[in-house]
């Protein structure tokens, strides 16, 4: 009987085992289905000059002199998280959104999240001669919850206050999402738009 009782045991644990990793495996699918992104309006865009913050950047780059011929949207949008994810550590309080403030503070909330990959960026954009064709504006984010708008019932918190970076090609209309926060925390890199 023991035996028996033993091992149901180690199945259920097993079981549970195999659905934890299955729930971290596939975690961006289980995100980008649950969670939708709708431009709720703009936010103020930064632009980064030299100094600091642009020497910061230019130092993170991976040194490779083909990068400057070779580089995409997508190594941008990923340089530029992975940078607000050097510089950043978030914090609720935080209420600062000025990036070259940030850089110095090294605490900010959702808004400032955006602000900072929004500003790096633009500055990517501009330092590899693609800024006549992408651009990089931080936005309030309405999020949907299974298609439910979250941003109407919310006092604070998460769902009221949620930016995000919209990377936008100016000839094709193509538009990435992302959200620095959720790549800090998740390791997701992009997120999916709210389609009406």
């Amino acid at each position: 009987m023991k035996k028996k009782t033993n091992s149901n045991l180690l199945k259920v644990v097993a079981a549970i085992v195999v659905v934890i990793v299955l729930l971290f495996l596939f975690r961006g699918n289980i995100y980008r289905m649950a969670v939708k992104y709708e431009d709720g309006g703009s936010r103020k865009s930064y632009d980064i000059k030299e100094g600091d913050l642009a020497t910061f950047i230019n130092q993170s780059l991976p040194n490779d002199e083909a990068l400057d011929a070779t580089i995409s949207i997508e190594q941008i949008i990923d340089l530029s998280q992975e940078i607000t994810t050097k510089v950043l550590d978030f914090s609720s309080d935080a209420q600062e959104s000025d990036p070259q403030k940030l850089f110095v503070a090294t605490e900010a909330n959702y808004t400032g999240y955006a602000a900072f990959t929004s500003a790096v960026g633009t500055y990517l954009i501009k330092r590899f001669g693609m800024d006549k064709e992408w651009e990089a504006k931080p936005k309030k984010g309405k999020l949907y919850l299974f298609g439910n708008n979250m941003y109407k019932n919310a006092q604070n918190g998460w769902f009221k206050d949620h930016d995000f970076v919209m990377f936008r090609n100016k000839n094709t209309k193509e538009e990435i999402y992302v959200d620095p926060t959720v790549d800090e925390y998740l390791g997701l890199k992009r997120v999916d738009r709210y389609q009406k």
